[in-house]
């Protein structure tokens, strides 16, 4: 833990975000298409780093087997998809977050083409379910064409406001990414785990859709909404030399970027500004 300014503090934040990420998906767990599991594993992986965020999202996949039960096919899922989250978005917030805000709105186009063209061609599911499943595509897609609209116009601005703008729509883009590659590689590894036959893989598939389209739009919105607070909140929550130096490299950032638009950078060391991870 020392790698990561590790300190009874530290362990004390992963025990306690390990906790709650299993409170979180216990208490919306009868809630089909919502989860806040994504949001406060992204804000904490982002603020503590690739090792911590391994730590963490090992110990809550598997520890919520005594909640859920244990069950092969999920324990793999879980520990596949939670660790390699924890790689991305620790490494994202630790050095990526400027090359990542660049990529995001090409991502988000690409999930809302995707989201389009399920909307018009369709899928071979009752009627009944399919309109439900038309509503929520098309939810999908207007959220991600916001965002991807709003995302291209904050790489333009500057100032504290903005950078907090990118980070927000750049997570969601990624989060939103992160919970279709959930989707689909519960679709491979669940029936190889079990040996389905290629049509019993095929209907799990399509099936899928109903949990991954509502769980992508609810990502995507609650990572817009809740990264600047729940960011701040485990920003709080670093030791002092660590604060302090996060807080001096967002201040550089933004100074940095204000420079190049040939405005007068702040002269304080950072401390007014945002504390991100």
């Amino acid at each position: 833990m020392n790698g990561e300014g590790g300190s009874a503090r530290t362990i004390a934040v992963c025990a306690v975000t390990t906790a709650l990420l299993l409170a979180v998906q216990a208490a919306l767990s009868m809630v089909s298409g919502v989860e806040l599991v994504t949001v406060f594993l992204l804000a904490f992986c982002y603020v503590y780093g690739v090792r911590c965020g391994c730590c963490v999202a090992t110990a809550f996949s598997l520890l919520r087997c005594f909640l859920f039960g244990f069950y092969p096919d999920v324990i793999l899922l879980y520990l596949i998809y939670y660790n390699a989250f924890a790689l991305l978005f620790g490494t994202t917030g630790r050095r990526g977050w400027r090359a990542a805000a660049y990529v995001s709105p090409a991502v988000l186009l690409l999930l809302a083409a995707g989201a389009l063209s399920l909307a018009l061609a369709g899928l071979p599911v009752s009627p009944l379910l399919w309109e439900r499943l038309l509503v929520a595509l098309w939810a999908l897609f207007a959220v991600l064409c916001f965002l991807a609209a709003l995302s291209v116009l904050l790489l333009f601005l500057s100032g504290r406001g903005a950078r907090i703008g990118r980070e927000a729509a750049m997570c969601a883009s990624l989060a939103a990414a992160m919970t279709v590659l959930f989707t689909l590689l519960s679709d491979v590894i669940t029936p190889l785990c079990y040996g389905w036959s290629a049509d019993a893989a095929l209907g799990f598939f399509y099936t899928g859709f109903f949990a991954m389209i509502p769980q992508t739009l609810c990502a995507a919105v609650s990572v817009s909404l809740l990264f600047y607070p729940l960011e701040h909140a485990f920003s709080c929550a670093l030791p002092a030399n660590r604060r302090k130096e996060r807080a001096h490299r967002i201040g550089a950032d933004v100074s940095r970027k204000m420079g190049r638009r040939g405005q007068n950078a702040p002269s304080n060391d950072g401390r007014t500004q945002k504390d991100m991870v």
